[in-house]
């Protein structure tokens, strides 16, 4: 390699390198959606954030494992849906999350790199400590510290992920001719990883506290104690250097490099370092709570007591074979793990009984919600999540009744061609047309249509039911009130013959009643 630099690697160059990568695409795409349709400039709502990623059941099960963690501590155990959890975190915090879960755990699961699997280990490490440190220093915004102090890689991880050669290059430069950090990235990228990751962040549509916090800060400016930099970006370079430590220092090196960084940032953060060194073990321990959203094997967990500040004074742990763990340790990991039950599994199942657990979860969560103050659109939200992710239909959709026209029109809805659906999807209510629809409202029935198209069955099919709006099966749940139809739940598959056991429809008939009770307790005059 010449001494000069190298032509300059972008961030568009970087997204065009993910984009013909052929197990990416997908995901960008995805993480580009979430992110331009929850932009500050976005008018998206939290239903449709809700919608956007229950896409993609394996990040709402990771999601919703992440909330239920003790990084939320006060809310543990406690959230079965999205829309729930948008209610209770917020929107911007849900969708950051869900950004980091979709891009680190694809980066995890894809690589074969050691060292990509070690930074996506550092990076959730960093939010972890970060979250910890905050609380120590009575900071707010915790989980904003936390996915500020994930993010703070970002460029250094794409780029040992996207250009492995470049990455290598750089690692001999700094090992073997001992070029500094910011020279080494010149002369082999053109650019530096904070600028590049900032780039592609701001590509993402991220928020601007999340990409000025990818800036690494000059030792100078920290040592001055420099009022201008701004207390996120401070604390995610400090937490990601301590972290640092624990990934890449040997245990021999560990305590020197700890006191240099303790030094370094002593104007800033003046912290015991026996509470430091408590601070990060914990973080340890905490980081197998994401041991499923990360796909980490049980290798992988043995080995975080190895990373502990405490392994050179502690011989019986420093001896210890690498990729052993004890039995005591290795059952009270397991235990953890159970312990999350309640949470939908990460693993992409959509079996009967994982479904089963999940509808009796949000049955129960709904529950205490409406025992609550409560909105009618945040109980409504719940329950059309509720039954799309616990039943598995293809579509649904709930429909009120407009008291001027007789109209069923629809109000919310999840699944494929929803747009469509909520913008063409409406019905006259005729109580003597005889079809499906209609006579669930007349009589307050609830029909369950296996195949519309069977002969028995299609003489009650309706004329307008054609064309986008058509399903072959579908359940029909009418919402009554004063023994009056004022809605109805619509639950349909696009292909026929789908059959729901007794569980999935008394679990149906419960979530109709929880929609009614809370029209009801709403005291709701129109809708």
């Amino acid at each position: 390699m010449t001494d000069s630099a190298a032509s300059k690697i972008t961030g568009e160059q970087l997204l065009t390198r993910m984009n013909e990568k052929s197990d990416f695409p997908a995901v960008f795409q995805h993480i580009t959606e979430i992110n331009m349709k929850t932009s500050p400039l976005s008018t998206t709502s939290a239903n449709e954030l809700a919608s956007i990623i229950l896409k993609d059941y394996s990040l709402t099960s990771k999601l919703l494992k992440v909330v239920n963690s003790a990084m939320y501590r006060q809310f543990s155990g406690q959230i079965s849906t999205i829309s729930r959890a948008v209610v209770i975190l917020g929107f911007e915090q849900v969708r950051l999350t869900a950004t980091g879960l979709m891009f680190f755990a694809h980066l995890q699961d894809k690589s074969t790199a050691h060292y990509v699997k070690e930074e996506v280990l550092s990076s959730f490490l960093s939010g972890i400590l970060a979250q910890d440190l905050s609380k120590y220093l009575n900071m707010e915004d915790g989980e904003d510290l936390f996915i500020c102090a994930m993010f703070h890689n970002f460029g250094r991880l794409l780029v040992m992920y996207y250009f492995p050669d470049k990455y290598e290059e750089y690692l001999k430069l700094v090992a073997e001719e001992g070029v500094t950090d910011e020279m080494a990235m010149q002369k082999t990228l053109g650019n530096t990883f904070d600028e590049l990751g900032m780039e592609v962040a701001n590509l993402w549509y991220l928020p601007t506290l999340i990409v000025t916090s990818m800036k690494t800060i000059p030792e100078q400016e920290i040592k001055k104690r420099n009022e201008k930099i701004d207390g996120p970006r401070k604390l995610a370079n400090f937490a990601n250097e301590l972290c640092d430590i624990t990934i890449n220092c040997s245990p021999q090196l560990r305590q020197e490099r700890l006191r240099l960084v303790l030094k370094k940032y002593k104007a800033a953060y003046d912290i015991p370092e026996e509470e430091i060194v408590k601070m990060m073990d914990s973080a340890l321990i905490k980081i197998r709570d994401f041991a499923d959203v990360l796909n980490f094997k049980q290798t992988d967990l043995s080995k975080l007591d190895q990373r502990s500040l405490k392994v050179q004074s502690d011989p019986a742990l420093a001896n210890t074979p690498d990729g052993q763990v004890s039995a005591p340790e290795a059952v009270e990991a397991i235990t953890r793990f159970e312990m999350s039950a309640g949470v939908p599994p990460s693993s992409g199942s959509t079996s009967i009984e994982d479904r089963h657990l999940l509808l009796l979860d949000a049955i129960q969560e709904i529950t205490n919600v409406m025992l609550d103050d409560f909105t009618l659109d945040t109980v409504l939200t719940m329950i059309l999540e509720t039954v799309y992710r616990g039943i598995g239909f293809d579509q649904v959709l709930i429909f009120f009744r407009n008291p001027k026209t007789d109209i069923m029109e629809t109000r919310f809805g999840l699944g494929q061609n929803v747009k469509e659906l909520l913008t063409e999807f409406s019905f006259p209510v005729q109580g003597t047309s005889g079809d499906f629809f209609n006579l669930a409202l007349a009589e307050g029935r609830d029909f369950h249509i296996d195949n519309i198209s069977a002969p028995d069955i299609n003489q009650r099919r309706p004329s307008w039911f054609r064309g986008i709006i058509f399903s072959p099966s579908f359940v029909l749940y009418p919402i009554m009130i004063n023994k009056r139809s004022i809605g109805l739940i619509y639950g349909a598959y696009i292909s026929p013959d789908h059959h729901l056991n007794q569980n999935q429809l008394d679990g149906l008939k419960t979530l109709r009643n929880q929609a009614a009770l809370a029209i009801k307790l709403s005291s709701a005059t129109t809708l």
